[in-house]
């Protein structure tokens, strides 16, 4: 049953008891009619300003019988009778809007006293108010709704109120509000204030929409008996603003605790606020007790904000961290944090302590414009990593040895083929030290041009396709890595054997290393098809540097060696080369009778190509010179820009040609699954390569060295393994072999003879790669229970599919957790959801009559669902030389509904650690956890 109203004018209510009364069109028409009791209901509304007559109802006359006509006549004594009986002014009443009301069951109408009863899922609505309940009353006369539950035959409640006011809403036992005071009396409240849900026995709530709270519930947990609450015996909610307690302890279940405080405040969530940021205690088994974390942050505006914070240790280290946030819509956004550490420990001498910074900044652009700037930095000490000790929680950075930074500026020329790119590197290695920083790096380009593409009918022929493109690359580049110089260079203002700090004491010693220069390519290129199958690509390329010096050499009969001078001055060379490819495709096909194998695919690409470049190296071009080495007049010839940030031209005219032969092989065999492709194919090789190159005018050595490499797949990709290696085609002859402290020097030089002329095969396998990759994880795991994405009353507090009051239909809905804790001897996790990613590489290197050298690395990492709720992983690796475990890391995580345990152990090693942390997942009481580090606890609020 649904009905409206239109109140302060109630004539549709009057017109409702006069059709119920007088038996309208629809009803009985042998209702006895009590024509006192009708006059005296006609007269009550008349004196209460509800109506003044019926004229504008001429319409509803034909559903009236005559003797109720007669009564509303306009000679009517009511209507026409004593002016005492018709108010001169019509009253106010409170309400003033559209009231809309329903019941399943039943609505009653008491017009003496002006109330509305509503029976059996009762709802009425009046502007922004709302109110369910089993029975629900509206009271005219004193401006109040009031509703409440109903007891089953079982003791149930059923049809507890929930009222609603804009966007807030409340759970109740029964409860009374006056919209004319907009004051409520509620008992028996669950509500939910900005991801807060607060329980009472008794409400007031006043015009300003505070809550005042007696024997209170405060919690994060949906549920309506929470895992945990705060509980006091009074307890004042101001909206959007913040909640204020008075004594209260911690109750877990129904078990309290003796964590509590004799006042309370927790603010409400905005989107950003200043205030200070609570630290957290405990003790660190190097630098003792601390008190870290604890700062402020700043709400500078609604753009950027400013973290600081600080870490206190009583063996006199320190900290301090400042990190912020900043975003400009559809521009850009970033973040950029600087970390201090002062560490004091007993691994140090003589009290030495050490001074650690840390910087990283990430800015990311938005698409604007043709330009974008972006950001990654991250760097510091080398020393850093080891004294903060952070793997339990920064497991990737506390492993990781090298780290790259990179700020990039690019530009696109509209209308134009132009782009620019300027960036600034830096690459630090914090396991040797060695860093060097690219200051800056320009490259700016041309995409390629073809200037005869639209001319005539020449597209799609040779000179249609022929293009070139310009490509500058400038840079300055400064490294602390150690300098070596040949023996017979007798000085040298850049020679060292240490690696430099980056400081203003070395930095003219930096900067007389730096590497700057430019290049400059430009390369032309076409094709055409010969032949049909076959593809030719003739090549040409000019190439050119720029420096601001140059190298100058003197032998010094003195010094018995080459001295080396820097000349500032401008330096450019050039050099050219020239070339064409070949190539092709072959397929091939074997097919068989077997139910099984239906056929082998082989697929070959071969590729021939031939280069030239003159000798560049001839010391009339002006880059190269024959230089005396030594007293007895060996001379060696040596370029100007040995060294260079670009290098110069190749010495020796080269007439190569180079070959490369790939395979790919698959099969084709019968499906055993699919029902829709009776046939599937598996690749037996991925790839299978083999490349070398012959120079016609080489004096010796010709054949280069021949490189190959296999990859291949098996399991659906599961894993896969990848060789490579080089073959050098040369005899090596031994001269001798000397002791020494380290062990046995070879003396060998390499003869010009193949090796298959002398009975020793190919070659010597100079260096062999091998990888194999692991990745396990089984068939995804389908859910019995309701997908909580899918279900519209999966995060609603109120919803009858909720949490809060269907505890047992979540377990009944497939609840692996609830299943455990029922009975966990019936529990086999026949399809539990867990990965395994093992990767394992050898490397192989020998040259000639030395000793091999071999290096193995075996890194693995994987996770495990043991429930829907609980997950495990790890990282670790082995070191196959040091017969030893590498940095391992067990994370055990477990979603405990509205809080979170989390555990990061490091069980061996010099990091060896774990820390425990259970926390509220709530971000209103995120500082409400508890923390295990090594061997100390601290708990903070």
């Amino acid at each position: 049953m649904k009905l409206k109203i239109l109140v302060p004018n109630i004539k549709r209510l009057f017109l409702c008891f006069l059709f119920i009364v007088a038996g309208a069109k629809g009803f009985s028409q042998n209702v006895e009619i009590d024509t006192a009791e009708v006059l005296d209901k006609v007269t009550f509304l008349i004196q209460n300003g509800y109506i003044d007559s019926l004229n504008s109802y001429a319409e509803y006359r034909s559903f009236l019988p005559d003797s109720i006509i007669s009564l509303l006549s306009p000679d009517s004594p009511i209507l026409q009778g004593d002016s005492t009986l018709v108010p001169k002014k019509k009253t106010k009443n409170a309400v003033e809007t559209t009231v809309d009301y329903k019941a399943k069951d039943s609505i009653y109408f008491d017009l003496t006293n002006q109330k509305m009863y509503l029976y059996g899922e009762g709802s009425i609505e009046y502007g922004n108010i709302g109110l369910t309940g089993e029975r629900v009353e509206m009271d005219w006369v004193g401006n109040t709704i009031q509703a409440n539950y109903v007891l089953d035959s079982a003791g149930k409640k059923v049809g507890k109120p929930v009222f609603t006011e804009g966007s807030d809403s409340y759970v109740t036992d029964d409860m009374i509000y006056n919209f004319k005071t907009k004051k409520a009396l509620i008992n028996g409240i669950i509500t939910e204030q900005d991801g807060a849900f607060m329980h009472g026995e008794r409400v007031k709530k006043n015009e300003r929409d505070e809550m005042f709270i007696r024997d209170a519930k405060y919690t994060t947990c949906n549920l309506e008996h929470p895992h945990y609450y705060i509980k006091a015996k009074k307890l004042k909610v101001i909206p959007n603003d913040r909640v204020l307690s008075g004594p209260f302890n911690i109750y877990f279940g129904e078990i309290p605790t003796p964590i509590g405080f004799p006042f309370g405040m927790f603010p409400s969530p905005r989107e950003k606020a200043s205030g200070i940021i609570f630290p957290s205690y405990g003790e660190d088994n190097n630098r003792g007790f601390f008190v870290r974390g604890g700062g402020y942050y700043f709400d500078i505006s609604e753009y950027v904000d400013l973290k600081l914070t600080g870490d206190i240790y009583t063996n006199g280290s320190y900290g301090l961290n400042g990190a912020s946030t900043y975003k400009k819509r559809y521009r850009y956004s970033g973040n950029l944090g600087v970390r201090y550490n002062k560490t004091v420990s007993p691994t140090f001498e003589d009290d030495s302590f050490s001074k650690d910074v840390w910087v990283n900044w990430s800015h990311s652009p938005q698409s604007y414009g043709t330009s974008r700037f972006s950001a990654s930095v991250s760097g510091g000490t080398t020393t850093y990593s080891a004294n903060a000790n952070n793997v339990g929680y920064d497991y990737t950075n506390s492993i990781n040895a090298q780290f790259n930074s990179n700020i990039s500026y690019s530009k696109t020329f509209q209308g134009t083929p132009f782009n620019l790119t300027v960036n600034a590197r830096q690459s630090q290695n914090i396991s040797t030290g060695v860093a060097s920083v690219t200051l800056p790096e320009i490259s700016f380009n041309a995409s390629r041009i073809q200037p005869f593409k639209n001319v005539g009918n020449w597209k799609n022929n040779a000179l249609g396709k022929l293009g070139f493109t310009y490509r500058l690359s400038a840079k300055n580049e400064m490294s602390n890595s150690p300098v070596s110089i040949p023996s017979y260079v007798v000085n040298s203002n850049v020679a060292s054997d240490e690696i430099l700090s980056f400081n203003s004491d070395n930095f003219p010693l930096l900067f007389s290393r730096a590497k700057m220069g430019a290049r400059h390519q430009i390369p032309v290129s076409t094709s055409f098809n010969m032949l049909k199958y076959f593809t030719v690509s003739p090549s040409f390329n000019y190439t050119e540097v720029w420096y601001p010096n140059e190298l100058k050499y003197e032998y010094d009969p003195v010094l018995e060696g080459v001295q080396v001078d820097t000349l500032s001055q401008f330096s450019r060379a050039g050099w050219w080369s020239s070339g064409a490819s070949m190539s092709t495709r072959l397929y091939g096909m074997y097919n068989f009778r077997s139910d099984k194998i239906k056929a082998i695919r082989h697929v070959m690409t071969p590729n021939v190509g031939f280069s030239y470049s003159p000798d560049f190296g001839d010391p009339s071009k002006g880059t190269y010179r024959d230089v005396q080495i030594d007293e007895e007049g060996n001379t060696r010839r040596l370029s100007k820009y040995e060294g260079f940030a670009y290098g110069g031209p190749a010495s020796g005219e080269s007439a190569s040609v180079s070959f490369s032969l790939n395979n790919n092989l698959e099969m084709k065999v019968k499906s055993k699954v699919d029902s829709v492709e009776e046939y599937r194919k598996i690749k037996i090789f991925d790839n299978l390569s083999l490349s070398s190159a012959y120079n016609f005018l080489a004096d010796s050595f010709n054949l280069s060295d021949i490189n190959w490499n296999a990859r291949t797949s098996f399991f659906k990709g599961a894993m896969y393994v990848s060789l490579s290696g080089t073959i050098d085609p040369y005899v090596y002859v031994l001269d001798s072999v000397q002791e020494t402290t380290s062990g046995e020097t070879y003396h060998q030089r390499q003869i010009d003879k193949f090796a298959w002329n002398n009975g020793q095969g190919l070659g010597q396998m100079t260096r062999t790669s091998m990888s194999v990759g692991l990745k396990l994880q089984p068939k995804s795991a389908k859910s019995n229970g309701k997908d909580p994405a899918q279900d519209p009353n999966a995060n609603d507090p109120f919803g009858n599919n909720s949490g809060m009051f269907n505890e047992d239909e979540n377990f009944e809905a497939g609840n692996v957790d609830d299943f455990i804790s029922y009975d966990p001897n019936m529990y086999v996790p026949f399809d539990v959801p867990w990965s395994l990613n093992v990767n394992y590489s050898l490397n192989y290197r020998k040259t000639g009559f030395e000793d091999f050298i071999i290096t193995q690395t075996l890194n693995f990492n994987g996770s495990l669902s043991i429930t829907d709720k609980t997950r495990i992983n790890f990282n670790s690796g082995y070191d196959l030389e040091e017969k030893e475990f590498t940095v391992t890391r067990i994370n055990v995580s477990r979603d405990l509904h509205c809080w979170n345990l989390s555990f990061n152990w490091v069980p061996f090693g010099p990091r060896q650690s774990y820390y425990v942390r259970i926390a509220v997942n709530s971000q209103l009481l995120k500082d409400l956890k508890l923390d295990r580090r090594s061997q100390s606890a601290y708990t903070s609020f």
